[in-house]
C-alpha cells in the first residue's frame, strides 16, 4: 500500500499550493500509516480530517483559517451521520463554506470520502 506522500510523488501533485493569501489543499483521504484503508467508516473519516489538519499545520494554518471545504462521498448520503460527527469534531467553531458531492468512486480504492479545502494564510 502507498502512503499519501508516495502517492503525491508518484502522481505529481502537491498537498497544498499557496496563491496570494490563500492555501489550496488537495483532496485528503483517510488512510492508516501503512497506507491501508480502515474498514471502520468513522475512523476513515477521522483520518481524512487528520490528514487535512496536517496539511494545514504544515502551512501555519488551522481549521479556523478554512474558508471553503468540499467533501466527495461514495454512496452518498450513506454514512453522513458519521461524517458529520467527525467534521464537527475537526472544525470546532469554524464555519467555512461547505459543499458535499456524491460520487461513484474516488481515486484511492475503498475510500469513502475525499476532503479538499481552501484556507486563508496568516
Amino acid at each position: 500500500m502507498m502512503t499519501e506522500a508516495a502517492m503525491a510523488d508518484d502522481h505529481g501533485y502537491s498537498d497544498a499550493v499557496k496563491a496570494g493569501d490563500l492555501l489550496f489543499c488537495s483532496g485528503q483521504v483517510g488512510l492508516e500509516a501503512d497506507g491501508g484503508v480502515p474498514a471502520d467508516v468513522a475512523r476513515q473519516f477521522a483520518l481524512a480530517f487528520e490528514a487535512l489538519g496536517k496539511v494545514l499545520k504544515a502551512n501555519a494554518c488551522t481549521a479556523d483559517d478554512l474558508v471553503d471545504l468540499t467533501s466527495f462521498h461514495v454512496d452518498y448520503p450513506r454514512h453522513m451521520a458519521e461524517f458529520m460527527a467527525e467534521k464537527s469534531r475537526f472544525l470546532g467553531h469554524a464555519r467555512p463554506a461547505w459543499t458535499a458531492v456524491g460520487v461513484a468512486a474516488l481515486g484511492y480504492p475503498d475510500t469513502l470520502v475525499e476532503i479538499k479545502a481552501v484556507a486563508r494564510l496568516r
